[in-house]
């Protein structure tokens, strides 16, 4: 059986605010971390269960350090839609991590 995951993609300049709050929050067996040390725009890799309680922390510590200006660049990418989110609301964003193969750009 197959598990649903969500990925998140985190630039550089965004994965020194948003990861500690991730590792914080996130139980550690609901996501896998990758970093690759040579790709300078996506640093860090995360995939992770797509359950209501990862999506609903995750969905909470995007959208403050959103509101804190750390995150300038939201774009999402699923099989069926791609497109850059400017300024969603909370109820928006999980619903886009709940969609099967979601993936989240965040620089």
């Amino acid at each position: 059986m197959r598990t649903a995951t969500f990925t998140l993609r985190l630039a550089r300049d965004v994965s020194q605010f948003l990861l500690p709050d991730l590792r914080a929050l996130l139980p550690p067996e609901s996501v896998q971390f990758f970093s690759n040390e040579l790709d300078e725009e996506w640093h860090y890799t995360l995939l992770c269960l797509q359950s209501d309680h990862t999506c609903s922390l995750t969905v909470s510590a995007i959208l403050v350090w959103h509101q804190l200006k750390k995150i300038h660049v939201m774009r999402y990418r699923s099989p069926q839609l791609q497109q850059e989110l400017a300024d969603p609301s909370s109820a928006e964003l999980y619903t886009l991590l709940q969609v099967p193969g979601a993936v989240l750009y965040l620089s």
